[in-house]
């Protein structure tokens, strides 16, 4: 027996670490195309072709992903998944990242994320971030997790319905 979008959607509550919440949040982009999911899988049953539907619903559930990403961080300037930041750092601190990245054949800009990346994990382990700053982070983690992970499942759904 075919699997349907509702079998997928509990098999995926049921199976992920995402807190429900959370997992409930992700979800929440699919519920403007869950008549969608069903027509596809009434054509399925009745043996029609539903490729063209599954695809335009991929690329609106695509969409709503992205957007639903983008309004995770409501406290962004720009919407681009990376920010540009400049800082200005002391000459003999320059000096040593510059020497570093050519030892290693990477660039400046990939030393100065590693050691930004590093020493704000250290910081944050210390407990110097405040606890909220963590907390919203922590949360916006879970749910860009829950994104990919809904992604995740409507790529399963689609391989399932669509015939090559």
């Amino acid at each position: 027996m075919p699997r349907n979008w509702s079998y997928f959607r509990e098999e995926w509550l049921k199976s992920t670490s995402i807190p429900e919440e959370d997992a409930q949040w992700a979800l929440e982009i699919l519920i403007d195309s869950e008549e969608d999911f069903f027509e596809i899988d009434k054509r399925v049953k009745d043996k029609l072709d539903p490729n063209n539907q599954v695809k335009n619903l991929k690329k609106k559930v695509k969409d709503s992903i992205n957007s639903k990403e983008l309004d995770l961080d409501d406290i962004a300037l720009s919407p681009s998944n990376s920010n540009k930041l400049q800082v200005s750092v002391p000459s003999n601190l320059n000096y040593l990242m510059k020497v570093w990245a050519a030892a290693e054949g990477r660039d400046l800009s990939s030393v100065a994320l590693q050691c930004l990346e590093t020493g704000l994990r250290e910081i944050k382990s210390k407990g110097s971030i405040p606890e909220i700053a963590v907390n919203r982070y922590d949360s916006a983690c879970k749910k860009r997790i829950a994104l990919a992970e809904v992604n995740h499942l409507l790529e399963k759904y689609e391989s399932s319905k669509v015939k090559e």
